[in-house]
């Protein structure tokens, strides 16, 4: 039976919800989240989560564990376990900021506060992110396992293509939009996060950004084709300033639009849910690992994606679509927030673009080599830390790779026609 719209309606409502029934519903689902609970592990195993390549940030295990729920009934559940590297751990060799702390704020003060404005403006979309189940401060955290939920990464070696590239602009426009929301309310503070890692001087950070450019300009000298020598030249030159120049461009514009930012928004940071009845047609994205979160700018995950992660001749071929499809989503999901007029227009986007695409070139010349090759160590983290030449950091048969070299050779053409290097 359905009721229209009258008055009797709210008298109705009223009858039908009393005081008892209220309490009744309250008993119902008390009972309910009791009976799901967990009464006991009663037996589990642990596994590499990840393929050698995937993560260098910390140790990732897949946990398979058989329960007992408070009903008495046995239940099979799967969890991702991340534990942070021993200080000790020479394979470790990363970035020297409080990364676990960092992740474990985002998914306990920062998306919890996502969670409650979704329920609050009763956002129907998914959210883009999974759920933390617990932590230990500040070593280890256990997640939700996605791939129990049918989620997937994709392959990292052959790139995104333009549907999994126009998902992730959307779910990022989503994310960032919901993010500057909390920022306006004074709910999120631009402090609440420190830098991102390039920002800072540290010998670590100057010899990862000062060895890729060094690595492959040996490389372009001594195996590529001839015509490519003056690019080496170029490159080793700018070997000695990348770093300066990347720290300058994370300085906050005066016309920016702060949100916050993924910080590491690549392939291997992200799981994708497939359509059943379509091969390889994404339909949800959920974004991975807020190690090196940090409030800027909105461009630097939107770079960070579309020169690490999308297939360069889909990038080329789509730019203006793919930024396109991040600014209406943006817009579209501020103005859902009830913040109208305030996203950057389409030529801002097109311009913040233009001003890191230094930062997109820098991605696609040291980062695609490490994340497209096909062996194992691309990358020796574990040399980070120590006195050897800063360019042996990066294997290099990694960028003697013919797949990488037309990857990129008409990007290198346009950038030293732009007068990056």
């Amino acid at each position: 039976m359905s009721y229209s719209s009258g008055s009797h309606e709210p008298q109705l409502i009223k009858e039908i919800l009393n005081q008892s029934e209220c309490a009744w519903l309250e008993t119902i689902l008390r009972k309910q989240t009791y009976d799901e609970s967990v009464s006991k592990v009663v037996k589990f195993n642990i596994e590499d989560a990840l393929l050698k390549g995937e993560n260098y940030g910390s140790q990732v295990y897949r946990l398979k564990l058989e329960i007992i729920l408070n009903n008495g009934k046995k239940f099979k559940k799967s969890l991702i376990m991340k534990r942070e590297h021993a200080p000790n751990d020479a394979s470790a060799g990363h970035i020297e900021l409080p990364v676990f702390k960092t992740e474990i704020k985002i998914y306990r003060d920062i998306l919890i506060e996502f969670e409650a404005i979704m329920n609050e403006f009763q956002d129907p979309s998914d959210k883009v992110w999974g759920d933390l189940i617990g932590y230990k401060p500040y070593s280890v955290i256990i997640m939700d396992d996605l791939k129990a939920k049918n989620f997937k990464v994709a392959d990292r070696r052959n790139c995104l293509d333009l549907n999994h590239a126009v998902l992730v602009l959307q779910s990022l426009g989503r994310f960032h939009a919901i993010s500057h929301v909390l920022l306006q309310r004074g709910i999120l503070n631009k402090d609440d996060l420190g830098i991102h890692y390039m920002q800072s001087n540290s010998s670590i950070t100057m010899r990862l950004l000062e060895g890729a450019y060094r690595q492959l300009a040996c490389v372009m000298d001594e195996h590529w084709p001839p015509k490519w020598k003056e690019a080496a030249q170029k490159y080793t030159k700018e070997s000695k300033v990348v770093a300066q120049k990347i720290r300058k461009l994370f300085e906050f514009p005066k016309n920016g639009f702060l949100v916050l930012n993924h910080g590491d928004c690549w392939t291997c940071n992200m799981m994708f849910k497939y359509c059943s009845y379509e091969e390889n047609k994404p339909i949800a994205v959920k974004f991975l690992d807020f190690q090196i979160s940090h409030f800027n700018t909105y461009i630097y995950d939107v770079i960070h994606f579309l020169y690490m992660s999308v297939r360069p001749d889909i990038r080329r071929k789509n730019m203006d679509r793919l930024l396109i499809e991040y600014q209406k989503t943006l817009k579209n999901t501020l103005e859902f927030y009830g913040l109208t007029d305030v996203a950057p227009t389409l030529k801002h986007v097109h311009d913040e673009a233009r001003r890191v695409e230094y930062l997109g070139m820098f991605y696609s010349m040291t980062s695609l080599p490490v994340t497209t090759i096909d062996i194992e160590d691309s990358f020796f983290a574990e040399k980070l830390q120590s006195d050897c030449d800063s360019k042996d950091i990066y294997n290099a048969e990694s960028f003697k790779s013919e797949k990488f070299r037309k990857f990129v050779e008409v990007d290198i053409e346009r950038w030293i026609n732009m007068g990056l290097i």
